[in-house]
């Protein structure tokens, strides 16, 4: 079942319920729900009225659960609304005409779901009548950008970029204080309906429940709780001081929006990847288009959300399709700023077509981050620690823990913690919050994942935990590695799963050289007693950031900056400097029109610069005799000035 713009999960669950009442199917002929015909409602919802559509899904909702005889019971009543007066009739009579007219027009419309491989119904019944509905056919709902097409040409792509760059000079008229009450509402709608976002952020991602609120939606609304305290202070005006020399001056900084900035976001967050750029974007006052993983769309979520919260489409536009055709496309059409999280092969492309129109980008691309736990550590809360940053979200983030270094001392006790903790974890993707963590999302990166595994085993390494996964199931256990080597894949390339390799060190410089031994520089973390070890060792590490007795814990402050050093990126979002990744930083500087002539201005001449020199030897030179005479300086320079400026 695909899903829909307009109707929730139980919704369409709701209409596959009714549909299969009315059309059970019969022994040559499918049921409603067989075919998969539901997959195209959108279709027809398109040219509903708000009205007739809010009824249609409180009807659906109930559908959801009501058993099939109350539905025949319902239907037969409404069959028989000329029995019933007035406006119990009138009402039973619309909910016929609504529900069967929705059912009967999908079902004989010769529309199939993609996994449905039967005869088609026109076929069964020898009916050679088609549903046939071009672009050019479509309501303006349907061709809106943010439904976008499975494979966009340039004109498509033109006119999603076209009406961003009008709708951005509305949005920067508002100001910060106007825009942050979109940002407010918003974050009542996700409120709202998070048992809705979750649901499909489980549908797309397979991961387990806890992983999707913590992670997504607890992180998202901490996020706009940030951009609401801070928004206005960030981007307002800032003086800056003037100096000596430029007396009489003021200087200032504007932080004005850049203008339509295109965000590319990747699988493994779906969610709060993309309300997360999208906002900031948009409360410094830029028009957003935003490019979302075919492997999790979350397709008319988002834009959803967002229509709820009373954003304009043109606002913030969804895009859907193939990442690399479709990321083209929308680069040739030059927006101001791209902003991409993904892998360091979309990464290089990405930045070598921006370098061709010279659009600034900003770039994070992933990590291998190492652990390192002194032997003064808390064993328990370093294991414990350890498990969850090697395996939440099936270690499906560019944040995990990749590489873990325990010193000698401790090591052995240390693994037989680490390997308990990890046994105990449960793995599923539950409705309830009881599993610790889910399935992979993508059978692209479990094959990633068996293919260092096998290189693993083959070259002497042995699985602690995990040894019974059987290379293809995306349910991949959580597995530790022991005696793996840094020329191994597992050691060399990211991972993005549920594997640990941990090995033993004895000196602080040489973890040092170890953690900094790859190409990637995104996240560590450092676990000692000692804090100014800690501190240290942090200083040492090539990263951009760096939790001390903790885990991929500078993720969960807004107000930090975050993003990569070496290989894993360029740039920084979130924080203050995440509102200035999307700002166009703007130096100002006023004179009061006093109509005097500067002193750096022609003509030059010999006395000028004998004036200037003494100027600038007294300025420059420290001491409050020095700062006298560059007063007495700077008189006798503007004096001459003067005088030059009336001949």
């Amino acid at each position: 079942m695909k899903i829909s713009k307009y109707f929730s999960r139980n919704q369409l669950l709701g209409l596959s319920r009714a549909g299969d009442v009315m059309v059970p199917g019969t022994d040559v002929s499918p049921s409603f729900s067989q075919t998969g015909c539901i997959d195209h409602v959108d279709r027809m919802a398109a040219y509903l009225t708000a009205e007739d559509l809010g009824g249609l899904r409180m009807l659906l909702a109930v559908f959801r659960y009501a058993p099939g005889w109350m539905i025949r019971l319902l239907m037969t009543t409404c069959a028989n609304n000329d029995r019933f007066p007035g406006f119990l009739g009138s009402t039973l009579r619309t909910i016929e005409v609504g529900i069967k007219g929705m059912v009967m027009s999908l079902y004989y419309s010769n529309l199939t779901g993609e996994a449905y491989e039967g005869d088609k119904v026109f076929d069964i019944i020898g009916w050679d009548a088609k549903l046939v509905m071009s672009h050019e056919d479509a309501p303006p709902e349907s061709k809106h950008p943010d439904i976008a097409y499975d494979h966009p040409d340039r004109s498509d792509v033109s006119g999603i970029v076209d009406r961003a760059r009008k709708a951005q000079p509305d949005i920067l008229s508002w100001g910060v204080k106007k825009r942050l009450e979109f940002i407010t509402r918003l974050k009542a709608v996700i409120i709202d309906r998070q048992t809705e976002i979750l649901d499909r952020i489980q549908a797309d991602a397979c991961k387990s429940r806890t992983d999707a609120l913590t992670a997504e939606i607890f992180g998202t609304l901490d996020h706009l709780d940030y951009l609401e305290k801070n928004a206005v202070k960030m981007l307002a005006d800032r003086k800056v001081p003037t100096p000596f020399a430029l007396m009489g001056k003021k200087s200032k900084i504007y932080f004005e929006p850049m203008g339509t900035t295109l965000i590319i976001s990747p699988w493994n967050y779906p969610f709060y990847q993309a309300i997360v750029p999208i906002t900031l974007s948009f409360v410094v006052g830029n028009a957003v288009i935003y490019k979302p993983s075919s492997a999790t769309p979350l397709k008319g979520l988002v834009e959803d959300l967002l229509a709820e919260a009373g954003f304009d489409p043109a606002w913030v536009q969804v895009v859907y399709g193939p990442g690399r055709e479709l990321g083209r496309l929308l680069i040739d059409r030059r927006p101001d700023k791209i902003f991409f999280i993904g892998s360091q092969r979309a990464g290089r492309q990405i930045m070598a077509q921006a370098a061709e129109h010279l659009i600034p980008v900003e770039l994070e691309m992933g990590g291998k981050d190492p652990m390192i736990v002194f032997e003064d550590a808390d064993l328990e809360r370093a294991a414990a620690g350890a498990v969850w940053g090697a395996f939440t979200n099936t270690g499906q983030s560019c944040t995990s823990v990749e590489k873990l270094y325990v010193q000698d001392s401790i090591y052995d006790q240390f693994k037989a913690i680490l390997v308990g903790e990890t046994q105990k974890l449960t793995q599923g993707t539950d409705s309830d919050g009881g599993s610790d963590i889910g399935p992979m999302t993508t059978q692209a990166q479990v094959e990633v994942i068996a293919e260092q595994i096998d290189d693993a085993r083959k070259n002497g390494a042995t699985l602690l935990t995990g040894g019974s996964w059987d290379g293809a199931s995306p349910a991949i256990p959580p597995i530790v590695v022991e005696g793996s080597t840094e020329d191994m894949l597992i050691n060399r390339e990211e991972t993005f799963g549920p594997v640990l390799p941990i090995f033993a060190f004895h000196h602080e410089a040489d973890v040092i050289r170890r953690a900094n031994g790859d190409e990637f520089g995104l996240s560590a973390s450092v676990w000692s007693a000692d804090l100014q070890r800690a501190d240290r060792v942090a200083r040492a590490i090539v990263t951009g950031n760096v939790s001390i007795n903790n885990v991929m814990l500078t993720e969960g402050n807004h107000a930090l900056p975050f993003g990569g050093a070496k290989k894993s990126g360029i740039g920084r979002y979130k924080g203050e400097f995440g509102f200035y990744c999307f700002a166009n930083i703007k130096s100002v500087l006023v004179d009061k029109n006093s109509g005097k002539m500067e002193a750096n201005w022609f003509p030059y001449t010999r006395r000028k610069f004998q004036l200037f020199t003494e100027l600038t030897t007294h300025i420059y030179t420290p001491g409050i005799w020095s700062f006298i005479k560059a007063a007495v300086s700077g008189l006798k320079l503007e004096g001459y000035v003067k005088k030059q400026g009336k001949k």
